[in-house]
């Protein structure tokens, strides 16, 4: 799968800073989940099938499908739509995780949220959804992430119940700030990741 990534991106995609900050290092060359192809495959078919999935009341764009290619964080991400050979940044709306290692030491947690959000999103197939907004003032696309059409599914949602993300509602992007709200506190009482790691 690698190699196939490799493939795709080599036509155009433009060099960005890694989580080691590696300036020149291509994203497909820094993807160290190691997906079995039957079992990769499988996923692929189950994500394409997907059909209703959740978006934001007033969507900026359509429903995108997209393989992520490297994790740059646990709310931020390099994805290629399928037939694409150019990638962009992606930026989970409606949640923040801790920010990883770059110029500065990590914060506190966010070095569990980026090995989260990896092991669940590298090398996938996942939906992108949209709300009012569709870029952020860095120019990366703001986007709901679905991987399946059940709680556990809604990427968002799913980092900020598992404790690694707090709410972060962007304007025009708060469709789901109830519920996310909701899954923080939920992860706070339970003193679940960030919350008992954490001073806050």
């Amino acid at each position: 799968m690698i190699v196939w990534l490799l493939a795709v991106c080599s036509l155009a995609c433009v060099p960005q800073a890694t989580k080691e900050d590696t300036a020149d290092t291509d994203p497909a060359e820094d993807t160290d989940v190691d997906l079995d192809a039957e079992e990769l495959a499988a996923d692929d078919a189950r994500v394409r099938a997907l059909t209703d999935v959740l978006q934001g009341d007033t969507p900026c764009a359509e429903p995108q499908l997209v393989r992520v290619l490297e994790t740059v964080d646990g709310d931020t991400f390099h994805a290629l739509p399928e037939g694409a050979d150019r990638y962009f940044s992606v930026r989970v709306i409606g949640i923040d995780t801790p920010e990883v290692e770059h110029d500065d030491p990590a914060e506190c947690y966010g070095n569990e949220a980026w090995a989260w959000a990896e092991a669940r999103l590298a090398g996938r197939l996942v939906w992108l959804t949209f709300d009012g907004e569709c870029l952020d003032d860095f120019d990366r696309t703001l986007a709901y992430v679905i991987r399946s059409n059940d709680e556990d599914g809604f990427f968002n949602r799913a980092l900020a119940r598992n404790g690694y993300a707090t709410p972060f509602p962007f304007p025009l992007t708060d469709t789901y700030e109830d519920e996310i709200a909701a899954d923080a506190r939920a992860a706070r009482d339970e003193g679940a990741g960030l919350w008992s790691a954490c001073e806050r």
